[in-house]
């Protein structure tokens, strides 16, 4: 048998209770190891089974089975089948490496415990289609691991770890691994790309592309608040689609902290309004200013829907353009004196979705090609720009 030591760290990640974790790390972290001791943390009850999914069946055969069959090799209560990439044991349980190349090869069996390797290169609807339904009839949990891929399925597990219960994720460097010198880790940051080198050393989402809020850094921007100032106010964009709502405390200093959400699903502003009551009511709301000429489903206009839920309505006559906003809410997360005037709850998933991948159009305008984005980005700016505005300055001649 192998003898694997583990640290503080990793001994913590073991024992939390919660039913699904997401581990997203730097290249070398260690992920393989760890995994495997997630998998067999205890004793095999009968006839259960346990997987390790690679992306491909090849990654699992190059990778892990040969780590199984190190440990299993010449165990007297389990056999190891090499072309199955199996361990049998004697009282019928399974431990399996599959590959995630042919999914279909998957469906049909129950499991009570999973890793999904590099899950930023499996198909999403492997676990949504496949391995969840396969996990509930056991009330069974799993572990997602591997190194970020841009703002993909990875991102959104990591993101539910941050929010929801049952979920919980965790993100390490290389460095913090232990495995790889520091001096490897500086000769690579030397001579690789910054963005490549944040995704794949730093365990870092990335994106290539001209991201609208430019200033907004997780590690700086995602935090609890303290204490909540009673100046509150909600930012809103009315939509068929998407209704939402964020709401927003400021604070004496002109900081705020956006610490709460509202996202209804083919709703109307009825609904919006009567959600946005429930969690902080008779409060300011700045709004889709375009609102106060058309609802998106009665007669009423949206901002009338909202005064009448006993709202107080702050808008501008004409819609500010899409390039004030961003400039406005750019200079909030982070002013030219390196000031941070805003943060957010990590709670509120779907503005630090929008904060960290909407992106600009070619006029520097909010690209809007993605209908499950920009909805919290606009809700929170139109109340940022109303508030604290980018002052132009316009030169003047005089006649002398």
């Amino acid at each position: 048998m192998i003898n694997w030591t583990l640290d503080k760290t990793r001994k913590d990640i073991i024992k939390d209770r919660s039913r699904f974790k997401v581990l997203v790390c730097g290249r070398r972290w260690g992920k393989t190891v760890l995994s495997l001791i997630y998998l067999m943390k205890d004793a095999f009850k009968a006839n259960e089974r346990r997987w390790f999914i690679t992306p491909t069946y090849r990654q699992g055969k190059m990778i892990v089975f040969p780590i199984l069959r190190q440990m299993f090799g010449g165990f007297n209560n389990a056999k190891l089948n090499e072309s199955e990439m199996s361990v049998m044991f004697d009282n019928g349980a399974e431990l399996s490496v599959k590959g995630a190349d042919n999914e279909n090869n998957l469906r049909g069996v129950e499991l009570t415990r999973c890793v999904m390797d590099e899950m930023a290169y499996i198909k999403p609807h492997v676990w949504e289609e496949i391995i969840m339904p396969m996990l509930a009839t056991t009330q069974g949990e799993c572990l997602f691991i591997g190194t970020p891929n841009g703002y993909d399925a990875m991102y959104d597990l990591y993101m539910k770890g941050q929010s929801e219960p049952e979920w919980k994720s965790w993100q390490f460097t290389t460095l913090e691994g232990g495995f790889v010198p520091e001096e490897e880790i500086n000769l690579a940051k030397r001579t690789m790309d910054s963005v490549v080198f944040k995704q794949e050393f730093e365990g870092s989402f990335e994106t290539t592309g001209n991201r609208a809020a430019w200033n907004f850094d997780r590690q700086t921007h995602c935090k609890k608040a303290k204490d909540l100032s009673s100046k509150l106010w909600w930012g809103c964009d009315f939509n068929v689609d998407y209704n939402t709502a964020v709401l927003a405390a400021e604070y004496s200093d002109g900081t705020i902290h956006f610490f709460d959400e509202v996202r209804l699903k083919n709703s109307n502003t009825e609904e919006l309004g009567a959600a946005m009551k429930g969690i902080a009511p008779n409060i300011e709301v700045y709004p889709d200013p375009a609102g106060k000429s058309r609802s998106t489903t009665s007669r009423r206009s949206d901002h009338q829907i909202l005064r009448d839920y006993g709202f107080l309505i702050r808008a501008k006559k004409s819609h500010p353009s899409h390039i004030d906003r961003l400039n406005a809410l750019n200079r909030k997360l982070k002013d030219a004196e390196g000031n941070i005037g805003m943060t957010v709850d990590p709670k509120c998933i779907y503005l630090i979705k929008d904060l960290e991948q909407c992106q600009r159009d070619r006029r520097g305008g909010l690209a809007k090609d993605n209908m499950e984005l920009t909805h919290a980005l606009d809700a929170c700016s139109y109340g940022i720009e109303y508030r604290f505005p980018i002052r132009r300055m316009v030169g003047s001649s005089m006649k002398w």
